[in-house]
């Protein structure tokens, strides 16, 4: 029984050899349209142009002086031209895989017929394969099969698949100018060990060398490998004695071909393996240096994607950032300094900045936080997107410059008054009372000085007058671009409400918005001081300087175009005003003055503290002529804790507000300080653009004045003529006084655009 079975399998090896042979021969002895069906469904499409497209090759991230940052690849490959691969490994593969490479025309027909047969017989295996059917099989695995199942097809061993990998063979052999055009893409293409591909690739990943620097040894240890990578792998110390054996066989080979002298291979089977082997992992968090560079890293590859680069770990892109390695050294150096994360106290705390550079593009030169970039949560590091994505706590009184911009947009000068005062309750919303930090301010202060001692209710009322919306939208304007995303997105609180960010501010009346509780990304934030500082022109920040494809050709990507958001003498004359927080005028004592003196800061710039009500984040947005960066710290886990200082550490609530808490004007704006002098001590100070005038003193329509005293009629008149609405009037008793006498006005004094409502109280007789 067991011959006759192994008749039959011997018989329909013989006729699978005949369907083979025929199949190949007929499209060339009769032309396609004569082959039988079946051969014509097997090789339909089986030509050289389906092997056109380009190999995946890994994609190289640099910083912007040319260092890597990180290797990004389906496939670990790196494509060489033949001269630059060794010839010992030319001949090495050669020798082992396909001897009459150089004779056949991209089918070895003895070969092939015998490995058919012998297959058949169920005794053995062959391959049968020359090194151009080698290679339209792994072209197809490697390259075009994208599902396992595709996969699975590309390999199967069937004669319809050895019919139509012969075919493409042939017609491939047809079409390329030479054999070299063959080896190369061959030598390019195949595994060399597991997980490498390539000459190139394999030689770095084994020996640390260049293609073609191998020595005859490393050549010989290569070509073995190709039979099969897992089983022939140096680096399993299980597999070394017959990747040995492996490695010798093949310089056996090569002499046998007369390639080498027989004595040549002796002298090289006497030598050990050699090996050398260089680490290559993709992707940011196994790179080099992913601990600090990580973030940015991961930055770069959400905006490929989000431009439309899409085949990045395909494509062998050369991808230059914008990642300046001294300023990113320096905000490395400051993060860490001032919430040290090896300390056990500061745990819970991320120190995060980003810093971006005025001009078009906006290039992001620094994304850095005190946590460590991986996975090892124990030791304090994350993989959160710290930099980029929306810090949850929010950046205290920065926003109120979103505050201050809408107002002066409106009319108000940096130079009039607005009204302060203790206490405020506001109009608003819940109709929240709002207090201030300390009982220290005077009852109106210029737009100027409020910008430099932060006042919560000046600017929650000057909020109201402005509107709500209008402040929203400035903070848009000016660089928080993600309050145009749905908001759930950036407050999970507000998911499925079916509006953005910005308009739910409005929507919702949240007028703490000026006091900067909402979300907000420290690269976003980082960009509206670059804004401000390039004449109120908004740029979208870019991570990537320059996209060289793999020919060396520069690639273009679509990129939003840039926007005149805010007039350039508001923007200017905002620039000036801000610079209060870096000075200690009489009465308007700068929140990040005594930062800025402890580091010795004396460049030009402005800036503005946050803190947020209980003390669980804190931030500084500072930007010089040239540069703009932000700072936030706020704890980074679960169930948030306040955070106190001297020293940095989590604390109670209760300590913090007891005069502990983590200020603004703190670690935030001493971690600024320290990043930001060696940067701007390097390119020496640089003035702002002056002041413009009409927004220093403002619009004098917009400065509400007093009628306490006058009588209602005649109030609602004076107000009326100025534009202004007015509610009906809150009634009081006042012994004493007459009725309808205006006691009180909110607000007060100061500004108020017109069209806005002033409240009064009048009294009751």
């Amino acid at each position: 029984m067991r011959v006759m079975t192994g008749l039959g399998k011997l018989l329909l090896g013989t006729l699978m050899a005949g369907v083979l042979v025929a199949g190949l021969l007929m499209p060339y002895a009769f032309g396609a349209g004569r082959a039988a069906d079946e051969i014509a469904t097997a090789v339909q499409g089986a030509e050289a142009d389906a092997l056109n497209e380009p190999v995946p090759l890994r994609t190289t991230i640099t910083d912007a002086a040319g260092n890597p940052l990180a290797l990004v690849f389906e496939q670990n490959r790196v494509y060489r031209p033949l001269a630059q691969i060794s010839d010992y490994l030319q001949g090495a593969v050669i020798a082992t895989e396909d001897r009459r490479f150089y004779s056949h025309n991209g089918v070895d027909w003895r070969g092939t017929v015998r490995a058919v047969l012998v297959n058949a017989q169920g005794d053995a295996t062959q391959g049968g394969s020359t090194l151009t059917q080698q290679y339209v099989k792994n072209y197809l695995y490697l390259v075009q099969a994208q599902t396992e199942a595709e996969k699975a097809d590309a390999i199967a061993a069937t004669p319809i698949r050895k019919l139509r990998e012969a075919r493409m063979a042939l017609a491939l052999e047809s079409e390329l100018n030479s054999k070299a055009d063959i080896l190369e893409r061959y030598l390019n293409l195949v595994a060399f060990g597991p997980s490498t591909y390539g000459a190139q690739a394999a030689s770095q990943r084994f020996f640390s060398v260049d293609a073609d620097q191998l020595s005859l040894p490393q050549a010989a240890l290569l070509a073995a490998m190709i039979n099969n990578p897992n089983r022939y792998n140096p680096l399993d110390p299980d597999r070394i004695e017959q990747t040995l054996t492996r490695r010798n066989l093949v310089l056996d080979l090569m002499a046998e071909s007369g390639r080498i002298s027989q004595a040549t291979a002796d002298q090289a089977k006497a030598q050990d393996l050699g090996l050398n082997p260089s680490t290559v992992a993709s992707g940011c968090l196994p790179a080099a240096g992913s601990q600090a560079n990580g973030f940015f890293c991961e930055y770069v590859l959400d905006y490929l994607e989000n431009v439309g680069i899409d085949d990045v770990t395909r494509g062998g892109y050369t991808i230059r950032t914008t990642l300046d390695p001294t300023v990113m050294g320096q905000a490395k150096a400051a993060v860490d300094a001032n919430a040290n994360p090896a300390d056990p106290n500061v745990g819970r705390i991320a120190n995060v900045t980003a810093v971006v550079q005025r001009g078009e593009p906006r290039k992001v030169l620094a994304l850095a936080a005190n946590r460590p970039f991986g996975l090892n949560a124990e030791a304090g590091q994350t993989v959160q997107k710290l930099t980029t994505t929306f810090a949850p706590l929010g950046a205290g009184s920065t926003f109120k410059i979103f505050t201050a911009a809408a107002a002066m947009e409106a009319g108000l000068g940096t130079s009039q008054t607005i009204q302060v005062g203790s206490e405020y309750t506001s109009g608003i919303g819940n109709r929240s009372t709002f207090n201030n930090a300390n009982e220290n301010y005077p009852a109106t202060q210029t737009l100027q000085q409020a910008l430099a001692t932060s006042p919560n209710t000046g600017f929650v009322r000057l909020e109201e007058s402005v509107g709500l919306g209008e402040v929203s939208q400035m903070a848009v304007k000016l660089g928080l671009r993600g309050y145009t995303l749905p908001a759930g997105e950036v407050d999970p609180a507000f998911a499925n409400t079916g509006t953005d960010y910005a308009q739910q501010v409005t929507d919702r009346e949240i007028a703490s918005f000026t006091l900067g509780v909402s979300p907000v990304s420290p690269l976003e934030l980082a960009n509206v001081g670059a804004t401000l500082n390039s004449d109120g022109r908004w740029c979208p920040p870019t991570p990537v300087d320059t996209i060289t494809d793999r020919d060396g050709r520069l690639v273009s990507w679509e990129t939003q175009p840039c926007e005149d958001v805010l007039d350039q003498g508001l923007a200017r004359t905002l620039a000036v005003a801000m610079e209060g927080d870096f000075q200690a005028a009489p009465g308007a004592r700068g929140t990040a003055v005594t930062a800025a003196t402890a580091a010795g800061f004396t460049a030009t710039a402005a800036g503005k503290t946050g803190t947020t009500q209980d003390y669980k984040s804190s931030a500084f947005l500072g930007f010089t002529p040239t540069y703009s960066a932000s700072v936030i710290a706020w704890d980074y886990l679960p169930r948030p804790q306040s955070i106190c200082v001297n020293p940095l550490r989590s604390c109670s609530t209760d300590e913090a507000q007891a005069g502990n808490g983590m200020g603004g004007g703190s670690t935030p704006a001493a971690t600024w300080m320290s990043m930001m002098k060696p940067i701007t001590d390097g390119v020496g100070d640089q003035l702002f653009a002056p002041a413009v005038p009409q927004y220093v003193t403002g619009q004098p329509d917009t400065q509400v004045p007093s009628v306490v005293g006058l009588p209602v009629e005649q109030a609602i008149a004076q107000l009326t003529a100025k534009g202004y609405q007015v509610p009906a009037p809150q009634v009081e008793q006042a012994p004493g006084v007459r009725a309808n006498v205006v006691i009180a006005q909110e607000p007060a004094v100061g500004f108020a655009v017109p069209g806005s409502a002033i409240r009064l109280t009048v009294t009751a007789g």
